[in-house]
């Protein structure tokens, strides 16, 4: 009984660390932040994309936020630049919306502004083609408070 118990708890464990390590490969995410210079905000850009690429499509996640001690903080202007990246062989991507950065059909970007708000965030499906191998999302977060201006940037890899 001893040994058929010992069996069942590797089963499950092996299980277990099958489906958590599926579940973390499923996204490439980044997260960088930098505080508004002379005050106590907190700016973070956020950036996910799925990592398994199917079907000419992937789906992607940007944000901008300001916090304080982690709470949410209005901010006067908070933008958030989305840059999504087909990498490959004659990569292209097209993101409803977006434009091309530098002329390249490999990344396309789009961007949002709230004014009087602590967050701002894009988010959609973009279609690859070519020989892609992979597609990540850049998140640019922009800040105004009281005449404070800060930028930080993030890749999802």
């Amino acid at each position: 009984m001893k040994n058929r118990s010992k069996a069942l708890t590797g089963a499950v464990l092996a299980v277990g660390l099958i489906v958590a390590g599926a579940t973390s490969a499923q996204a490439f995410s980044g997260s960088r932040s930098v505080t508004l210079p002379g005050t106590n905000i907190n700016l973070q850009a956020n950036a996910w994309s799925q990592s398994v690429l199917s079907g000419g499509r992937a789906d992607f996640a940007t944000s901008s936020k300001a916090t304080v001690n982690g709470s949410a903080k209005s901010v006067a202007t908070i933008k958030n630049t989305a840059t999504i990246e087909a990498r490959g062989v004659n990569a292209s991507i097209s993101v409803p919306g977006g434009v091309s950065v530098g002329g390249s059909a490999s990344a396309k970007s789009l961007s949002w502004t709230n004014n009087n708000a602590w967050i701002s965030d894009l988010g959609g499906t973009a279609s690859y083609s070519g020989l892609t191998v992979s597609v990540h999302a850049n998140s640019a977060a922009f800040a105004v408070h009281q005449g404070v201006k800060n930028y930080v940037d993030v890749w999802s890899w």
